[in-house]
């Protein structure tokens, strides 16, 4: 009688464990402070903090120092609390470095890194020099601005301009403004920064431009405008709409000589 109720005992406290799990998790989580929203998710989206791991969803909270992570065919759409708005395209990863946040209850300093893939950043109500966004190969400071980012898959950083004005800067500090809405801006690796040029074919081999820039031409949740079409921002490809898909024909001025 005496091991049936040691037995009994000790299935009642696995099975209280097992309950307790779920709870103990979000409680790991929230042990970051609290910077935003997600307004929408789609397919396959993670949020990683220290050594918890959680699968993300619409209307979840995310915290500072958080890692999220887009699957393929994935996309997270955020709202921080100073209402700065992200997107992220498939397979992109982005860390909420910092998040500072002043006694007046008015953000200081926003400051994260895109790893890899695509974001679309529209800034919040906060001073411009207060946004900054780094990447494998770049730090971008933010002016009051509407812009796509995209990681090429050798490290480059190219930062399309829908509105406003930024300064990219490479690793070895040589720095560029951009003003010239619909163009790019390529930082690479070993330390250069173009100017800004328009998307070619081959400029990244291997990718097309709607695949660099998902967001060009569509509606967001975080974003319901149109911001320019994927002819706009090429030269030397066609760029048209068939069957839901964004289809790429490279052709040749003709010459009169």
């Amino acid at each position: 009688m005496i091991g049936v109720r040691i037995f009994g005992r000790v299935r009642l406290a696995c099975a209280t464990y097992a309950l307790m799990l779920p709870l103990v998790t979000p409680i790991v989580a929230a042990a970051e402070p609290e910077v935003g929203t997600a307004v929408l998710v789609r397919n396959k989206v993670t949020g990683k903090t220290g050594a918890d791991e959680r699968e993300l969803k619409t209307g979840f909270r995310v915290h500072r120092n958080e890692l999220l992570q887009t699957g393929p065919g994935a996309q997270a759409e955020l709202k921080l609390d100073d209402n700065t708005k992200l997107a992220l395209g498939p397979d992109a990863e982005l860390r909420l470095d910092e998040y500072a946040v002043e006694a007046s209850h008015d953000t200081k300093t926003i400051a994260m890194k895109l790893l890899k893939g695509t974001l679309r950043f529209l800034t919040g109500k906060n001073a411009s020099e207060a946004y900054k966004i780094e990447t494998p190969s770049a730090t971008i400071g933010v002016r009051g601005t509407v812009l796509d980012v995209y990681i090429a898959p050798d490290g480059d950083t190219l930062v399309l301009l829908h509105q406003g004005e930024l300064e990219v800067c490479s690793r070895k500090r040589t720095c560029r403004p951009h003003r010239d809405t619909g163009r790019i801006v390529r930082a690479t690796v070993p330390g250069v920064v173009s100017q800004p040029i328009k998307w070619t074919k081959g400029l990244v081999p291997g990718v097309r431009v709607a695949q660099a820039f998902p967001f060009v031409g569509r509606r967001l949740a975080i974003d319901p405008v149109r911001r320019l079409t994927h002819g706009t921002i090429s030269e030397g490809v066609k760029v048209f709409e068939q069957g839901g898909k964004t289809i790429e024909k490279t052709f040749k001025k003709l010459s009169p000589f």
